[in-house]
């Protein structure tokens, strides 16, 4: 169902990005690893810095445990810096786990403040044509 090419993986997260569209595809899974997940954003980071980057796609219905450590950076940096690259739409994934769903909404808060247009989702596919139709609305 990725049509974007894969750039990026670990043991934490898969990440794909189109070049010539802009959109990001990152898809986690497993059980929350803060190494690895400063490897996935330092990725992010340098493909937003070196092409921009419209629409994102995070999917996180299969990560288990928490990333709270990480919003203060996100809040403060890395959010900032992928709107400063060009990001106006994410669509998030998320599952039943009142843990993500938590933390989902304060991701969603952060970047809404900053002025991302962000929709949650509980399905992939419903997440990626939302996104897609957005991308395609703003070219």
């Amino acid at each position: 169902m990725i049509k974007e090419p894969l750039i990026f993986s670990n043991k934490m997260a898969d990440l794909y990005f189109n070049a010539s569209t802009k959109k990001m595809v990152v898809i986690y899974h497993g059980l929350v690893d803060y190494d690895l997940l400063l490897e996935i954003i330092d990725s992010v980071n340098q493909i937003a810095t070196e092409t921009g980057i419209y629409g994102t796609l995070v999917d996180i219905s299969e990560l288990r445990g928490s990333f709270h450590r990480l919003l203060g950076y996100m809040e403060e940096t890395g959010f900032p810096l992928l709107v400063e690259q060009g990001l106006k739409f994410q669509a998030q994934i998320i599952s039943d786990d009142l843990m993500m769903q938590n933390l989902s909404k304060k991701i969603e808060k952060l970047l809404t403040s900053l002025g991302v247009n962000l929709k949650t989702f509980t399905n992939r596919a419903e997440g990626e044509e939302w996104l897609n139709y957005q991308l395609a609305r703003k070219g």
